[in-house]
């Protein structure tokens, strides 16, 4: 396996190296492509294709081996220091992969528990994140970007009235795309999320979770 990628990576130094289209790209550039080839791999999970899901997966990692290419070119990072990036956070955050702290004899829902609940403590401590709602990317697709304002709100005890009845329930047809509408529901929603955290540390004098009530004290009024 290690030889397929790193053979791999030499292709696209070659490609690099020819100094044709491949040099003229930019992450920003390249940001089509990547949406592109990662709704082609969706299609063919959804259709269970095997044999397309691993052509689109090659299609996937070109993409990083692209990416790595540029930020290698700029003086950023290679290819290397992202796969090393990401062997350190996977074992940081999964200390069963260490023989720490879940046990091995435990069944199948308590493993998936206690992965869950060590993957987010350590994840948090590791970003230092001020919001509930830091590390979303907010450019994503409008429902998929609402469900999960949604699901990090929930889970920092936001009280369910609080969410507004465009996130509820979406309408299509009107002067304006539903995507749209939702999308800027949602970014209002998290800004109005980000208020209250903000208006509680102030009132408070130091940044600590909101219980229900808190929520509801803090809420920004429309």
């Amino acid at each position: 396996m290690s030889e397929a990628l790193g053979e791999a990576a030499e292709v696209m130094d070659r490609l690099w190296n020819f100094g044709g289209w491949e040099v003229t790209q930019t992450h920003d550039s390249l940001r089509p492509y990547l949406l592109e080839e990662t709704y082609e791999l969706l299609d063919a999970i959804q259709a269970g294709d095997a044999e397309t899901i691993r052509e689109e997966l090659g299609d996937l990692l070109l993409q990083v081996l692209f990416h790595s290419r540029i930020a290698e070119a700029a003086g950023e990072f290679t290819v290397a220091e992202v796969a090393a990036a990401l062997v350190a956070k996977l074992t940081h955050r999964s200390p069963h992969l260490l023989d720490d702290g879940i046990d091995a004899a435990a069944d199948i829902e308590s493993k998936i528990a206690a992965q869950e609940a060590a993957w987010e403590e350590r994840k948090t401590a590791e970003k230092s994140r001020r919001s509930c709602l830091d590390g979303i990317a907010m450019a994503q697709p409008a429902l998929a970007l609402a469900e999960k304002v949604r699901s990090r709100s929930g889970k920092a005890g936001l009280p369910d009235e609080l969410i507004p009845a465009a996130l509820r329930v979406v309408e299509l047809g009107g002067p304006e795309s539903a995507e749209e509408r939702l999308r800027k529901a949602t970014l209002a929603f998290a800004a109005a999320i980000r208020a209250a955290e903000d208006a509680a540390e102030v009132a408070r004098a130091e940044r600590l979770p909101l219980t229900a009530a808190d929520w509801r004290t803090f809420w920004p009024v429309a």
